[in-house]
């Protein structure tokens, strides 16, 4: 061990035993906190008496051994090879056990002992040095000052080390020795920063000993054992590099260490200083160890002194944890019962009060239940759900009140929800008890519908639904806007459990007052997302949608009002606005440590992704949904992100991956939800990829009937009819899949941009070859305008196709151009490849593809977006208002393209125009001419 900062005490007691070896005798009482580099001084100064040739007899007090009369003398003498014939006279008075006897005899061994130690010193200088003297018998006492009164010509220093003490066992003779006038005392303290920066270089170069001194002394207080204890625990870490301080196993070895080398009295305050925190003063310490307030705060001090406490609390959170875990889990229990019932007589806060009688497993006290309830409500407004989860489960055991052991299941189910929805299945017996027998409030019989109706408990969804129903005129306004909210998610997506209540009774959880809608579409006390659905998009839908979210906090009543919001803007092709709402609700319960929540969102963000043809977006956000959580607390909704999951992973080919999804165990009760028919149509859509062609009719089909039967047959929320269109296409039945994409276009929302274009898409792909371009071209305009990049892709692919089954090679190389861009940037190169003309996206192995020329690099950007919208078939005055210039501009712009060509009129323009070339004048093309992020495809499909 490094001997630092002690050079000081060193060179005094150097000086001391210079002047007992001229025949002035001394003692030297070393006193400071346990730990404080004693031991080590007395060490290095035997070494010193040692080099100068002087007689060092050593000995260390036992607590154990405080009862065996000379036992410490008899570590003296035992210490060094002394003389057969001294050994003989001391065994007289002292065995090798270091017992002696009694009274009389006891006297005259004292003598006897201390005429050795004069005798002996009389050759060579003596030292003797106890350690920790304290602890030492009370035969050794009595000899050390029998020796002290004798020193003034012997040559012997005695030197003697304590720390305090609360209680001293020997004050008489800390007394005694203090006041002859051969004492000296030498008091140690704590290494300060300097001193650690000291030692620390012995680990590490200056540089970092120096900055990593603050650290460690903030952490040790300059304790010597435990600066070394810490560096244990950095070389056990395994870098010697580490630029901060590693707190392990030794240090926290050390902390009690340091305190069992006191009296008990310290270590049993450390126990209940860090039972009580920051909330410990001396005086409740003293309660709680049924003491004296002084007594406790000498013991304060006295660890203050030795590093281990700082202002009166614990250096380290380590430091705190190493001493509760001294105690025994039924010590422990104890202490924390007995400081719940002093901190509720003191009023302390509800949290303090909870953290103890947690730990302590309740208390039989009727206030206890109180402040478990307040101590959970502390803990959600800070999100510490765990916390609050554990302090209502106790609370919940401790009440016998029934209506409120009610109510605080409904809390506690609640709090489960946040992070664990499979937890709140074992409450719903007892809540669907509790609101039978009245003593649950309509809020919790809201959130007790969203339970059953999760976990596929359709029956007893229904029961709660007339509760509701049967309660509405009841209902304040805060909770009729919640529940007003909630409605319409609900009935889209469990439109089973109310069907039933439906057909005599209307909405069941429509608060008194509010219409509802009575076309049989959807049902609902707040039309918002019905109305996108059925009507279109309005401007006070829209803002409705976006002052729900701007108003919403994340609270689990109202989670289905905020998720109706979303969808609103989603369906609306809004979906700037629901990316934005989604991140800052996403933001909000990562935050908060709402798991639920995040995955949830998560799911809503791979469905926006989705219908923006972001591919890998909408793969990676359904992965986070699921991992987030397993699908058994996913309940029956587990199937919206399985089917985002297989739609992303069948558009970027990854068939094999899809099908290992479809392993998922899905619950039976499902089947009855929303959740059903999207599972089917991702389902079936994996089979048509497949070849599968019976089995994907067999699932789309399905998805029909359950639309048609629920009330929900919209094409903008499930287009059914255009898969089977699909199908039929597959099938070489192009008639049938004209039929169903016409009935699907007649439907109420048809209109949507989204839904629209991809109707006309499979329209187009149903028709004549000499037909399709027109609608084809209507089909990606729309898509292009709604955003959809997947749509798009396959609508160009399409339409691509279509000029070249009309021998139009050129225009059809154009836009596959473009669609060869949408592909990469959404990773379905490989679909793309299947899709397009000539089996490659470039059409390189087209033997009808034009040949490249270098003639092109001769073209100025300008003249390359003039020849290929000329080559495409615009006229000047068309092409000077896409590039908004004027047409004389146009006219010698095609001068010199045809000079550098050599060309001479604009129909041989597409032969000399390489694809490359028509490629990159399309991505210039656009308004002001500037680059968009994937390639403008219009000009390419213009009519000609």
């Amino acid at each position: 061990m490094e001997f630092v900062e002690r050079s000081r005490e060193l060179d005094i007691l150097r000086d001391l035993y210079s002047g007992s070896v001229t025949g002035r005798g001394r003692v030297a009482l070393i006193s400071g906190p346990g730990a404080t580099g004693k031991t080590e001084l007395l060490r290095a100064f035997a070494d010193h008496v040692g080099a100068a040739g002087g007689l060092v007899l050593r000995a260390a007090c036992s607590r154990a051994e405080r009862l065996l009369p000379a036992a410490v003398m008899g570590q003296l003498f035992h210490s060094v090879p002394l003389p057969d014939e001294v050994m003989r006279r001391i065994g007289a008075f002292v065995d090798i056990e270091g017992v002696t006897t009694r009274g009389d005899a006891e006297i005259r061994a004292v003598h006897a002992m201390c005429v050795e130690l004069i005798d002996i010193a009389r050759a060579r200088p003596l030292v003797l040095l106890v350690d920790d003297v304290e602890f030492a018998d009370e035969t050794t006492l009595h000899t050390l000052l029998y020796l002290q009164r004798r020193l003034t010509a012997a040559q012997i220093l005695v030197v003697l080390t304590e720390s305090p003490q609360p209680q001293p066992f020997h004050p008489e003779f800390r007394a005694e020795i203090s006041r002859q006038a051969s004492f000296c005392n030498i008091q140690l303290s704590p290494l300060s920063e300097a001193g650690v920066a000291e030692l620390l270089r012995g680990w590490v170069d200056d540089e970092t000993a120096a900055a990593l001194a603050p650290a460690y002394h903030g952490v040790s207080g300059g304790n010597p054992l435990l600066l070394h204890a810490l560096g244990q625990d950095r070389r056990v870490a395994g870098s010697t590099e580490v630029a901060e301080v590693v707190v392990g196993d030794q240090f926290r070895q050390a902390v009690l260490a340091c305190l069992r080398r006191w009296d008990p009295t310290i270590l049993e305050t450390a126990h209940g200083l860090a039972l009580l925190g920051d909330l410990a003063t001396p005086a409740l310490l003293a309660r709680l160890l049924d003491t004296k307030p002084a007594r406790v705060q000498w013991v304060l001090n006295a660890l203050t002194m030795s590093g281990l406490l700082h202002a009166g609390r614990f250096r380290h959170p380590a430091a705190r944890a190493a001493v509760l875990h001294d105690l025994t889990p039924e010590a422990l229990a104890e202490m924390h019962a007995r400081a719940a019932e002093l901190l509720h007589a003191e009023g302390a806060p509800a949290p303090a009060i909870g953290g103890h009688l947690l730990a302590a497993g309740g208390l039989a006290e009727p206030w206890a239940i109180t402040v478990l309830q307040d101590s959970a409500t502390h803990a959600l407004a800070e999100d510490r759900v765990d916390d609050a989860v554990e302090s209502l489960k106790l609370a919940h055991d401790m009440c016998d009140d029934v209506p409120r052991r009610a109510a605080l299941t409904a809390t506690l189910a609640a709090c489960q929800w946040r992070i664990n929805p499979a937890a709140v299945s074992q409450h719903l017996q007892s809540q669907r008890d509790a609101l039978r027998a009245g003593h649950l409030s309509e809020r919790h019989a809201a959130a007790l519908l969203r339970y059953q109706l999760w976990h596929g408990h359709r029956a007893d969804a229904q029961e709660t639904l007339r509760h509701l129903r049967d309660t509405r005129q009841q209902l304040d306004a805060t909770t009729a806007a919640e529940l007003e909210g909630c409605a319409e998610w609900l009935r889209l997506h469990f439109p089973v459990a109310f069907a039933e209540l439906d057909a005599d009774a209307g909405p069941a959880v429509t608060p008194a007052g509010t219409p509802a809608r009575s076309d049989g579409s959807l049902g609902s006390a707040t039309p918002s997302l019905t109305a996108v659905l059925t009507d279109g998009v309005t401007d006070e839908v829209i803002a409705r949608a976006e002052q729900v979210l701007g108003s919403h906090l994340l609270v689990d009543v109202g989670l289905e009002s905020a998720l109706c919001a979303l969808q609103t803007l989603v369906y609306a092709d809004r979906m700037d606005r629901a990316v934005h709402w989604c991140d800052v609700l996403g933001a909000e319960a990562g935050a908060r440590g709402a798991t639920t929540w995040h995955a949830i969102l998560s799911d809503v963000r791979s469905h926006i992704a989705l219908r923006q043809g972001d591919l890998p977006l909408s793969e990676r956000f359904a992965r986070e949904a699921l991992d987030a959580m397993s699908p058994h607390n996913w309940g029956v909704a587990i199937g919206s992100p399985l089917s985002n999951m297989l739609l992303a992973m069948i558009g970027m080919d990854k068939l094999d991956e899809a099908e290992a999804q479809l392993k998922h165990v899905i619950p039976d009760a499902m089947r009855d939800t929303w959740f059903w028919p999207l599972y089917l149509r991702a389902r079936g859509h994996l089979h048509l990829a497949g070849g599968r062609v019976h089995a994907a009719l067999a699932d789309f089909e399905t998805c029909g009937q359950l639309a048609t039967q629920w009330g929900m047959d919209l094409p903008a929320l499930l287009p059914w009819r255009g898969d089977l269109a699909q199908v039929y296409l597959r099938s070489g039945r192009p008639e049938r899949a004209r039929a169903m994409v016409t009935e699907q276009l007649s439907r109420p929302g048809a209109e949507n941009a989204r839904t629209r274009g991809v109707s006309l898409r499979l329209l187009g792909s149903a028709l004549d070859v000499k037909q399709r371009v027109n609608t084809l071209r209507q089909a990606a305009n729309l898509l292009q305008e709604s955003g959809d990049r997947y749509q798009l892709f396959l609508a160009l692919a399409a339409l691509s196709s279509a000029h070249y089954g009309r021998g139009e090679f050129n225009t059809s190389r154009v836009v596959a151009r473009s669609a060869l861009q949408l592909a990469k940037d959404i990773q379905a190169q490989a679909l793309c490849r299947r899709l397009l003309p000539g089996g490659d996206a470039a059409g390189g192995d087209d033997p009808d593809a034009p040949p490249e020329h270098e003639e092109m690099s001769r073209l100025s950007d300008a003249e390359q977006r003039v020849a290929t919208l000329a080559a495409l078939g615009h006229t000047n005055r068309e092409i000077g208002k896409k590039l908004y210039i004027t047409v004389s501009t146009v006219e010698q712009h095609l001068t010199r393209v045809y000079r550098k060509l050599n060309v001479r009129r604009r129909t041989e323009l597409s032969l000399g125009l390489p694809m490359d070339a028509a490629g990159a004048g399309l991505l210039a093309v656009g308004s002001g001419g500037s680059e968009r992020s994937w390639p403008q495809w219009e000009s390419a499909v213009q009519a000609s």
